[in-house]
């Protein structure tokens, strides 16, 4: 059975990733623009995961045979690219074949709609649907689609770059910065390299560019875990700072001058700062439940409101449009600012992040010492994956049925599927069921990582992990 989570449908390649799966998706898809009497092309990305090129062209095949025009990347690129097409073009729908910062032997499909927004709950759940109904998937080769202009070869990359390089300052060139970037062998560097030079980066130095789809046997991920033999190099190579992209291209990860980890808090919290700050900017800012309280204090500090919505970077975009928000941001690594896409996008917050540190002219440890010191932060934040054997016990959790802090929260908030305690001095604990493994996503924000620990080891306790 296919089932779309906050990032679209993932599976394990072989298993519920497959050519049957793919090709079942592209045919429900087809149903509904049908149906919906869409006569717009739809735009299909793909980045470098294994069978993402070949997954590309089955989706291609079965619109084609079903009337509905796609036009096709022919090399892989970064998601928002693929988003940036839909919104630009106004179409109705838009795919790319991903799945995003998962291992190596898993992809999926995501959807985005007009405006080039993630699809909703309501758009996956009738995708769903239609994939039940399904009786027959109809396809025609590729070579025939392409001679009867059902299928067409697409880019749009050039546009793509250009409209990130209208927000970002002509001061960025004004630089002497060292960066080194970490591409972990996914798409990032299609935008980043032309990017650098643009912008005159006095040196900008790659690694992982190559196209491996084991991802050279590391988690594609640019979070802390996965970043951690990219400290020593920045160091040792005297850099000013590293950035890494995560394998689509929609994840942002740092690594300071001192090869301390950046985590997506702080690079989210000093982006704001600066834009207000620095560029004279103006508006509320939107995370999602989640991430860390950072944020609530550099808006009140900074005379603005902090709006916390659902997991999904789709709820962002949705708040961030109601509120007419400046930045709207996760602690998984993505963000983005009004006007620009309704998607987080890593080579968007890359530039943005050159320009910030370029501007400030701080080391980038100091950039984010001004900042906590701005919004008087003196928390600790960390997250933790558990196991769990029991499929109803997050279920039990999000009932109230289990209280695994007692009567110690002051609070206890559900949103969506997340289930939130918060305590009388303001720190807190966030427990969030994984949509395709059997895992508990445990997020914990405390004065201390001792009070973290004991936060955390309480759910890995009644999870017997």
């Amino acid at each position: 059975m296919i089932k779309f989570g906050t990032g679209g449908f993932r599976g394990v390649i072989g298993d519920d990733f497959t050519k049957e799966n793919v090709r079942l998706a592209a045919q429900a898809l087809a149903n509904i623009a049908k149906a919906d009497k869409s006569d717009k092309p739809i735009v299909i990305g793909y980045d470098c995961r294994f069978l993402s090129d070949f997954s590309a062209k089955w989706m291609a095949e079965v619109l084609a045979a079903n009337g509905v025009k796609t036009l096709l990347y022919g090399f892989p690129v970064p998601t928002p690219a693929v988003m940036y097409a839909t919104k630009e073009m106004n179409n109705d729908y838009g795919a790319m074949i991903t799945a995003s910062h998962n291992p190596y032997y898993f992809n999926g499909v995501k959807l985005f709609l007009k405006t080039g927004v993630d699809a909703d709950v309501e758009f996956t759940n009738r995708i769903e649907k239609e994939c039940q109904r399904i009786k027959k998937v109809n396809s025609m080769p590729i070579t025939d689609a392409k001679a009867k202009g059902l299928v067409e070869d697409y880019s749009n990359l050039q546009d793509y770059l250009r409209n990130i390089q209208t927000f970002i300052s002509p001061k960025i060139k004004d630089n002497n910065v060292r960066v080194l970037f970490d591409n972990m062998c996914g798409v990032g560097v299609f935008g980043l390299r032309p990017l650098a030079k643009s912008f005159d980066i006095r040196v900008f130095d790659e690694l992982n560019v190559n196209h491996d789809a084991f991802f050279n046997f590391v988690m594609p991920n640019p979070n802390e875990a996965g970043l951690e033999e990219l400290r020593d190099k920045v160091v040792r190579g005297g850099y000013d700072y590293a950035l890494a992209t995560d394998s689509d291209g929609d994840r942002l990860g740092v690594i300071d001058e001192k090869g301390n980890y950046v985590g997506s808090n702080e690079i989210l919290g000093a982006l704001y700062y600066y834009l207000v700050k620095y560029r004279g900017m103006k508006g509320d800012i939107v995370k999602n439940i989640s991430t860390s309280i950072l944020i609530n204090q550099i808006a009140i500090k900074l005379g603005f409101e902090c709006h916390e919505v659902d997991v999904g970077f789709k709820n962002i975009s949705s708040k961030i449009r109601e509120t007419d928000a400046l930045i709207g941001g996760e602690s998984s690594g993505g963000l983005t600012v009004r006007n620009y896409i309704f998607g987080k996008d890593s080579v968007f917050a890359a530039a943005l992040f050159m320009e910030m540190q370029i501007v400030m002219n701080k080391p980038v440890s100091e950039i984010i010492k001004e900042v906590y010191a701005f919004a008087e932060y003196k928390f600790c934040f960390a997250e933790e994956t558990v196991e769990i054997n029991d499929d109803k016990l997050f279920d039990k959790f999000l009932s109230g049925a289990v209280k695994p802090y007692g009567n110690k929260p002051v609070a206890v908030k559900t949103l969506g599927r997340n289930v939130k305690y918060i305590f009388e001095d303001g720190s807190w604990s966030l427990l969030r069921a994984s949509g395709t493994e059997p895992l508990l996503r445990v997020v914990a924000e405390a004065k201390n990582q001792k009070d973290i620990k004991e936060l955390i080891q309480t759910i890995q306790a009644l999870t017997g992990k």
